[in-house]
């Protein structure tokens, strides 16, 4: 139980740290911490864990940790008309919650795949995450905040690629491109 409290502590932690990739902060190199990180644990986990609920809330709290930090900006703005002021309790937890949902669902339908191969895992977490974003971004009626294709948008010269791949290519391609130390990083700790 303690391990269970350790990890899903871990794992808010690691969510409200990649919200600082984001705009005004743009400190995209904290992803590559964050992203390698989830994805070693998840691939630890998948030779240990066979529940699949388990993986859903280890995703959940990742999910809900970055949209917690990064929407809280929600809620002070129903601070200057009282009429709304109800609501924050709202949009400060239940927006959050909703939204990990989709963080959820992408570690739970990566232990269903169960990928076998450090590569191979790498690149069906990558997908399934960058699926996954992309209905999120166009389901009941979209909510395409957030994405992390936006640790760029200070990089003017990166976001261009989005006129080729679009914006939720792009979003792969980071997904991708932050998750990638943990290739090495597995494969270095396989060889020991």
């Amino acid at each position: 139980k303690k391990e269970l409290l350790f990890n899903c502590l871990f794992l808010l932690f690691l969510g409200c740290v990649t919200s600082l990739s984001l705009p005004p902060f743009n400190h995209f190199i904290i992803n590559f911490f964050t992203f390698t990180s989830i994805f070693i644990f998840l691939f630890k986990k998948l030779e240990i864990h066979q529940n699949k609920k388990l993986f859903f809330l280890y995703g959940w709290l990742f999910g809900f940790g970055y949209f917690l930090s990064s929407l809280y900006w929600i809620s002070i703005s129903l601070t200057f008309d009282e009429k709304f002021k109800f609501l924050i309790p709202l949009s400060l937890f239940f927006i959050p919650a909703f939204l990990a949902i989709f963080f959820g669902l992408i570690s739970y339908f990566f232990s269903i795949f169960k990928p076998k191969g450090i590569v191979y895992s790498f690149f069906v977490f990558s997908l399934i995450f960058g699926i996954l974003e992309f209905i999120r971004g166009s389901v009941l009626t979209g909510f395409p905040w957030n994405l992390i294709a936006y640790s760029f948008s200070s990089q003017l010269k990166l976001i261009s690629i989005t006129s080729i791949i679009g914006t939720y290519g792009l979003n792969l391609l980071c997904i991708s491109l932050f998750t990638c130390p943990a290739i090495l990083i597995l494969k270095r700790s396989k060889k020991e």
